[in-house]
């Protein structure tokens, strides 16, 4: 695996956090540990008869199956596991290492070769490596950190100073895959119970040996053996941290031997070494030695094949590279021409139809049908109380187990973005199924390093560059609550601090309090568009809200703010003085979230309503009212996407003071106006757009698209029917970075001139 090897050499090791249990009605208040947390080594792990049951009379040589470490190169071995049922060749034992694992497990719990294949064409495999949840089923108050444009990713950080990731993924997608697909046998802990008893191979991270996990949890023993260091974080399995296999055993037939096999089948898809000079560029060199860990391995192990065993290395060559998952077909289709020439020697396991069927029936094949759930039962091992995790599971005992809904309610609890894993497992006691669910935070929190960067240029004459950095402590207390100080840099220097607070452990209410102060900058512009000034608009306050979320797609909020301000030329203007002001109002506001993503929109809906009273009673400068709704709604077919939306924002006839007039400019605010060119009391805007996707860089897309959009503006004591219409249109290229939306756009108006504009992170 050439980059995941070289990523090897530099891994981290995970901590194992304290845990704690709790159980709604139906069940002991204790944790077992069992389902997650069993595993043993090559010596102790392993007896004779493992390897398969016999119909009474049946003496035929028992055959082991070795599925090798390969990445995408691991599809070859759908294509063997095919040919050996075609031929009527039982398996009577399987051990794997990383997508051997993954693959020999799935067979293992009663998957046919036909439905494997179909499985594996059926996952995304993309998603696999891509553990940040997509935007629409994050929480509510996780969607909220787009309007603070900050970086995705957030270290850890306290006295020890920055604390980083063991791994870029946590595993998370990959594990609640692996959860649905072994549901079937979750509740079989010995994996000698399975249709057919399975071993997965994972690498002790501290000694550096093999560990052969033989009982436990199925899908997170073999999430342990795909742990790529340093791209997966480890699996900690009791008191082992392990990870991928391959660095340790990446084709174990001593495992499968160990397990009683008289004839073993070993697939080996490993990457081989590359043929090197001396004019080889590091990371090829790198690359070169961490491969000598793999292929000696694999080599060690083939080495020791009898004349009865075969060895299957389908022809993949470079064609097939560890990362190319998307080359399903092709690594199939040459697993089966690595097959060909073996076929004789195949034949000789083949069995007479009557005896494979006497041999398929000694297997105990699992019900299929979803388990009644009897009792729900935490390992909590995160700061939030057991309540607040309970209420956000919605599992009824007594009730078949809804997977689908199972793992919606644990991908809610992962969209705090404060877990390394929520995951679940089957078990059972004393004639009753219940569900364990394990939360384990992150090992670098609860402290994490948030940062932010903002970019804005006109091409003519505005460029503003802010960077943001801060603390947030995620949860303060049990009852989830957070809090953020987070200081700005640059051409607009601002601090903000705030605190969220749920309201009860299992309560859908919550309260929000902010206090914050920044210096914005603005440029005023004539009805021709030429600037002539600009202003600075310092200004503290704060705000207090009580809100309710609905789920994690929208809430409810009611809210008082109070701030102070002063607006003034930042060159000494005659024709211009400074203005100080004051601001006191109340506002409701309803939000519903569902888009994919703010800034760049694919699929998906957003829409907020709100209504804002600005009182003298409550410190404003003068009494009025403003009414606001905005709603865009996307859809993408493949590479293409298009998007509609609608705002509309109205102030009542009293005489509305600047700093509280609405804004244009910008994608979809009128773009062929500067971002804050125009400044009015009213308008109403529809506009279209359209997005092609040129490609994506790590799950994150780029994307060409334009806008057309109409909308009229009037002033207080006129209304829309009586405005003129204008007409805006935009091209642009959007990406979603790693430091936040990139917008390079080009607007034009009607009867105007056109603007460039470069955005990074929030649009201002």
């Amino acid at each position: 695996m050439p980059l995941f090897r070289i990523l090897a050499l530099s891994c981290l090791i995970a901590s194992a956090p304290f845990a704690r249990a709790s159980e709604v009605p139906g069940g002991s208040p204790e944790v077992n540990p069992a389902p997650f947390a069993a595993s043993t080594d090559v010596a102790n792990g392993a007896v004779a008869t493992s390897c398969g049951q016999r119909a009474e009379g049946d003496t035929r040589p028992r055959v082991g199956l070795v599925l090798g470490g390969g990445g995408a190169r691991g599809f070859a071995h759908v294509a063997v596991l095919k040919e050996l049922e075609r031929q009527r060749i039982p398996v009577d034992c399987i051990a794997g290492t990383s997508m051997g694992a993954i693959v020999g497990g799935l067979y293992a719990s009663g998957m046919s070769a036909v439905e494997l294949e179909k499985q594996m064409r059926a996952m995304d495999w993309g998603s696999m490596f891509v553990d940040r949840l997509e935007r629409p089923q994050r929480s509510f108050r996780r969607k909220r950190d787009d309007d603070l444009a900050l970086v995705a990713g957030k270290p850890g950080i306290g006295n020890e100073g920055i604390k980083i990731a063991p791994g870029v993924l946590s595993g998370e997608r990959a594990l609640l895959l692996l959860e649905a697909l072994t549901q079937p046998v979750a509740t079989r802990e010995d994996f000698d119970a399975l249709p057919i008893p399975f071993r997965a191979v994972a690498t002790d991270l501290n000694s550096g040996q093999p560990v052969v996990i033989g009982s436990g949890n199925l899908a997170l023993a073999m999430r342990a053996s795909m742990s790529i260091p340093g791209i997966f974080k480890p699996v900690v399995i009791g008191d082992q941290v392990l990870v991928d296999g391959g660095l340790a055993n990446q084709v174990p037939v001593d495992v499968v031997r160990a397990m009683g096999a008289d004839i073993v089948i070993a697939v080996d898809v490993s990457t081989p070494l590359s043929k090197l000079d001396e004019g080889a560029s590091l990371f090829s060199i790198v690359d070169q030695i961490s491969g000598f860990m793999t292929v000696g391995s694999a080599r060690a192990q083939t080495g020791t094949l009898g004349p009865r065993d075969l060895l299957v290395r389908p022809p993949l060559g470079g064609e097939v590279s560890t990362s190319d998952f998307a080359k399903i077909e092709l690594a199939m289709e040459l697993g089966e021409r690595g097959i060909e020439e073996l076929r004789p020697r195949l034949a000789a396991l083949a069995l007479p139809a009557e005896t494979y069927d006497a041999a398929m029936a000694t297997r105990d094949q699992p019900a299929r049908e979803a388990p009644v759930v009897d009792f729900v039962r935490l390992d909590n091992r995160s700061r939030y109380a057991d309540a607040f995790l309970l209420a956000r599971l919605d599992i009824a005992p007594g009730q078949p187990l809804d997977t689908a809904r199972l793992q919606r309610n644990l991908q809610r609890i992962y969209g705090l973005d404060t877990m390394d894993l929520v995951i679940y497992d089957l078990i059972e006691e004393d004639g009753r199924t219940g569900v364990v669910v394990r939360v384990v935070p992150h090992s670098y929190g609860p402290n994490y390093l948030e940062t932010g960067l903002s970019l804005y240029s006109d091409f003519s004459g505005d460029f503003f560059v802010n960077l943001r950095a801060g603390v947030l402590r995620a949860p303060v207390n049990e009852s989830g609550g957070e809090v953020r100080g987070l200081l700005q840099l640059g051409d607009e220097p601002g601090l903000l601090m705030d605190w969220y607070q749920p309201l009860g452990a299992d309560s859908d209410y919550f309260t929000v309090l902010q206090l914050s102060a920044e210096s914005p900058k603005f440029t005023l512009f004539n009805d021709d568009g030429d600037r002539i000034a600009n202003f600075r608009a310092p200004n503290w306050g704060g705000e207090i809200g009580l809100g309710r979320e609905f789920g994690n797609f929208g809430a409810a909020v009611l809210g008082v703010r109070r701030r102070f301000g002063t607006a003034k030329p930042e060159l000494l203007d005659p024709s211009f003085e400074e203005l100080d002001y004051d601001l006191g109002e109340a506002e409701f506001a309803l939000t519903y979230d569902r888009i994919d993503s703010t800034y760049l929109p694919r699929a998906g809906t957003y829409a907020v309503f709100s209504q804002v009273a600005s009182r003298e009673s409550l410190g404003a400068d003068g009494d009025f009212d403003q009414s606001n709704f905005d709603i865009i709604h996307a859809r993408a077919i493949g590479k293409h996407s298009g998007f509609a939306g609608l705002r509309y924002h109205v102030s009542s006839s009293d005489l509305i003071p600047i700093q509280s007039q609405f804004r244009l400019g910008g994608l979809t605010r009128f773009a062929g106006y500067r971002p804050n060119e125009r400044l009015v009391d009213n308008y109403a805007l529809v506009y279209g757009g359209y997005t092609y996707e040129l490609g994506r860089v790590l799950s994150r897309p780029a994307v060409l698209g334009t806008t057309l959009e109409y909308g009229r503006t009037w002033a207080t004591g006129a209304d829309l029917d009586g405005a003129e219409g204008e007409l805006h249109g935009s091209v642009y290229f959007g990406f979603d970075s790693w430091l936040g939306p990139l917008q390079l756009g080009y607007g034009l108006r009607q009867g105007g001139d056109g603007i460039f504009l470069l955005e990074l992170g929030r649009p201002r």
